[in-house]
């Protein structure tokens, strides 16, 4: 149908990029987080608050990784 013009590819491009970036670092501060939790004989000691904060940045994780899919399908196919 319509072609996308050449701005527009970049622009989604740069767009893909920063979400698969925020994606990546949703996984670090989960990592962070994760091991600030860790004792020094190697036990994982997690509160309700630990487990609600990893639940959002899984939810965040999901959906950034989602925003990623959907521009790379509308960048393969645009206006479908």
């Amino acid at each position: 149908m319509s072609e996308m013009s050449p701005l527009a590819k970049i622009l989604l491009h740069i767009l893909r990029s920063g979400s698969l970036g925020a994606a990546a670092l949703l996984v670090l501060f989960a990592g962070i987080s994760v091991y600030q939790k860790i004792t020094p004989d190697g036990q994982l000691v997690m509160t309700r608050q630990d487990w609600s904060f990893l639940g959002v940045l899984a939810v965040l994780l999901l959906l950034a990784l989602y925003l990623v899919r959907a521009i790379a399908k509308e960048i393969t196919t645009p206006g479908e």
